[in-house]
């Protein structure tokens, strides 16, 4: 198991970089036809297809543990902000959705309780108190991975409603705070 994710990890990052290059060769290379209206343009003349994308992409982030920051300013490049707001706030709960059910799937709660029992016990007994806050909290922080703690919360049985409430409170301040100073930025 610990090889299988190890591999995982391996190609994910491996993907990422090559994806990264990609567009920086593209973008060095073709600066003159990157600019922000020749992009809209394309997104405006293939959004039925661009838009299923942007959101699997934003689905499938959770089980990376890639913010989706970045992904949430590039909405703001490719959508007018009050699309890419809402957009964003589908992606952070199907992501989130697939995290909370994938976890279980995972054996999550098993490796949890196995590798870091004393941790787990100190977030168990914080999230038995005040779940909600500490999920909105979590969520709102940026420098935390708001995956992670759908994935704690799955492995401790906290109702899925509860844990997309406070990630949608959290993470949708967060965004709105993004996409909207970006948005008016350009």
């Amino acid at each position: 198991m610990e090889e299988a994710r190890t591999g995982f990890k391996r190609k994910t990052f491996i993907v990422w970089i090559v994806v990264v290059a990609v567009v920086l060769t593209l973008y060095l290379t073709n600066q003159d036809r990157f600019d922000v209206n020749w992009i809209r343009g394309v997104v405006h003349d293939n959004r039925f297809l661009i838009i299923p994308f942007y959101l699997l992409l934003l689905s499938l982030l959770g089980l990376t543990f890639i913010p989706s920051t970045p992904f949430a300013i590039a909405g703001v490049v490719l959508f007018d902000p009050t699309l890419a707001y809402f957009l964003n706030l589908l992606g952070i709960v199907s992501s989130s959705t697939i995290v909370y059910h994938f976890a279980g799937f995972l054996g999550l709660r098993e490796a949890f309780e196995t590798k870091y029992p004393e941790k787990l016990s100190k977030v168990r007994n914080a999230l038995d108190r005040k779940e909600l806050p500490i999920i909105i909290g979590w969520s709102f922080f940026p420098v935390v991975p708001t995956d992670l703690i759908i994935y704690v919360a799955s492995t401790l049985k906290i109702p899925l409603w509860k844990c997309l409430l406070g990630v949608l409170i959290g993470e949708g301040a967060l965004n709105a705070f993004y996409i909207f100073s970006v948005g008016a930025a350009m």
